[in-house]
């Protein structure tokens, strides 16, 4: 089948650029002065100090904050500023053990970004390293480990792109080289966790989101990495404790149980709930800190080394709890709520490290939803309390074995304000309920996310709900599959930065790691299910929702081509489509005043559309 518009995967077609603009001026006419009254309350929102990321070191814990005045590094205790780049987002810190040198890594919005090594004392930059680059892991003779991806041209080892590396680099020389990953094919993705405590480096090897294979070694020696478990099965690594390594594997059942593996052998410490998963956990000196979801909330659970359950807190309003992390003989992670901007506590009682004190005062609910094949589909509801919202934002994403746990809504100040409900589907394809519930929503099972997300859909229409969908990236291709199988289904669709051609994906960018997600094109059977969803390929006249969709420029992971050409597409059935191009932004996000410019036409198009 000829692919239609094939012309707008070139961003530097001049037909192209005037696709964009034609659209994105249409788009300002369309919103008129809309946006820029709500700007501001969106941006005060949105903008409210958060943590994005933290890493700890011997005697401090460096947290990356994000605020209305953009993104920093801040050294806790004291609360000293360490990095501070207008206009960059900041996707990670990594202190030496020491606390002696941070390296930063950071991105115009874009996958491709830089590692600065910053001189933790005079916060001189000694240091830096451009690509795609990051997860840096320091060792004690200064020298530093870090990932880079080869997206453009091979490694010096070869091997089809994209593919990971583990690079050796001295940041007195700026000499380096490869140590690990040497014939790693495309397709398998690595990530590592060191435990400075221990002089121990774990490495998760996963091949897309189905199956993993943990590593571990001493930090300084490459050559004794060895492989510990090789499951057959999704893994996370959990630490290491007095050289026991743990890890959380997803077989079986498909909701994670710990092993301990030591001496060549693996022993079974917690086993898997038959019917909630492990989501995080990490051993220390006490034991093991756990967070287990249940219907996508997270509680967290302690068990001492022997497997028996020493404590369990449920707080009492729904929370995302996630990376743990051990510092020393205490255990930290971050945690947000619907209604609460994420902070940093201290585990097991969620004592506060750093948060940001802004609040929501929001009324959350519940709700299930009874699937095409029966299966019961959990969400949350969330509004202002003594509202009647008759008019419901429904969010979904299922896929990647992501879990969709609550989140901060402050940037949706302005529907909240004026009759929106914001809902969230936990639908197949994520891991709410375990990696079975992945499976029945990947690959030849993907259309169960589909039904799963209408079944949500009709009850809270049947409830009297005006239903906007919303859905970004793989939560993109989600609500294009809906709303061209069901067009009367949604009263308005939100699509951004999404995947629409599944006959072309792999082909674009890194999408071929996303084949053992979604499938391969090139298999006649697979594309034969994937044509039969795919949005690009199923429009037809009909009567769709108002449409909003929205892309960046430099979006280097998913395609901005995909949007654009759906745009085009449903344009030319005459449907009422809109198309916004962020020209500043890429799918990691942009600078707050410019994601929150994005936000504000986005609910200034569900307030006029859906008046």
């Amino acid at each position: 089948m000829e692919a239609p518009f094939l012309y707008l995967e070139n961003l530097a077609d001049p037909r192209t650029r005037d696709f964009i603009n034609r659209h994105n001026s249409r788009l300002r006419g369309f919103l008129g002065e809309l946006p820029d009254e709500i700007f501001p309350e969106v941006l005060r929102w949105f903008g409210v100090e958060y943590v994005y990321t933290y890493q700890a070191c011997s005697r401090r814990v460096y947290v990356v904050l994000r605020s209305s005045e953009g993104f920093r590094v801040v050294e806790l205790p004291g609360g000293r500023v360490v990095f501070e780049k207008p206009g960059m987002i900041v996707w990670g810190v990594y202190p030496s053990p020491d606390c002696s040198f941070i390296g930063v890594v950071y991105t115009a919005g874009s996958d491709e970004g830089v590692i600065e090594v910053i001189d933790a004392g005079s916060l001189d930059v000694v240091d830096r390293v451009e690509g795609h680059v990051y997860g840096v892991v320091w060792r004690s003779d200064g020298r530093y480990y870090y990932l880079r991806m080869y997206r453009k041209s091979p490694p010096p080892d070869g091997g089809e792109v994209p593919v990971e590396r583990i690079l050796l680099r001295d940041p007195s020389s700026g000499r380096e080289e490869i140590v690990w990953g040497q014939g790693l094919p495309r397709g398998y993705l690595v990530s590592l966790y060191p435990v400075y405590e221990e002089d121990m480096l774990l490495l998760h090897v996963s091949r897309g989101w189905s199956e993993g294979v943990l590593y571990a070694g001493p930090i300084g020696d490459p050559g004794k990495w060895e492989k510990l478990l090789s499951p057959g099965a999704p893994l996370a690594p959990a630490g290491s404790y007095q050289g026991r390594v743990y890890a959380i594997v997803y077989d079986g059942p498909g909701t994670g149980r710990i092993l301990e593996v030591s001496g060549g052998s693996a022993r079974e410490v917690v086993p898997a709930h038959e019917k909630y998963p492990l989501e995080d956990a990490v051993a220390y000196d006490d034991g093991i800190v756990a967070v287990k979801l249940v219907d996508a909330k997270g509680i967290v659970e302690v068990y001492g080394f022997d497997g028996r359950l020493r404590e369990r807190a449920e707080p009492r309003d729904p929370l995302f709890i996630g990376f743990v992390k051990r510092w020393g003989s205490r255990v930290l992670a971050m945690s947000e709520s619907f209604g609460r901007p994420m902070g940093l506590y201290e585990l097991p009682g969620m004592r506060p490290i750093h948060e940001s004190g802004a609040s929501l005062d929001l009324e959350v609910g519940e709700g299930w939803a009874s699937s095409h094949d029966g299966v019961d589909i959990h969400y949350f509801i969330a509004k202002e309390p003594g509202t009647s919202a008759r008019k419901v934002l429904l969010y979904g994403y299922g896929g990647f074995g992501i879990s969709m746990t609550p989140r901060y809504i402050g940037q949706l100040k302005p529907l909240l304000e004026r009759g929106f409900a914001f809902a969230m589907a936990n639908l197949r394809g994520g891991r709410e309920y375990g990696e079975r519930w992945h499976d029945a929503g990947r690959r030849l099972n993907k259309k169960n996310v589909f039904e799963d997300y209408k079944s949500v859909a009709r009850k809270l229409k049947s409830e009297g709900y005006r239903i906007a969908g919303w859905g970004a990236s793989n939560g993109g291709l989600l609500i294009s599959a809906v709303m061209v199988q069901d067009p009367g289904l949604l009263d308005a669709a939100v699509i951004g930065y999404p995947v629409i051609d599944m006959l072309r994906f792999h082909k674009l960018y890194i999408g071929s790691i996303w084949i053992d997600e979604y499938g391969d094109p090139e298999d006649p059977a697979q594309r034969k299910y994937l044509q039969s969803y795919s949005p690009m390929h199923n429009v037809k006249p009909s009567k769709y929702p108002p449409t909003l969709i929205y892309t960046g420029l430099h979006d280097d992971r998913v395609h901005p081509g995909h949007a654009l050409r759906f745009a085009a597409v449903l344009e030319e059935v005459g449907a009422p489509v809109y198309l916004r191009v962020e020209t500043e932004s890429g799918h990691m996000g942009a600078d707050p005043r410019i994601k929150a410019r994005e936000l504000a036409d986005i609910q200034a198009f569900l307030l006029k559309v859906l008046a």
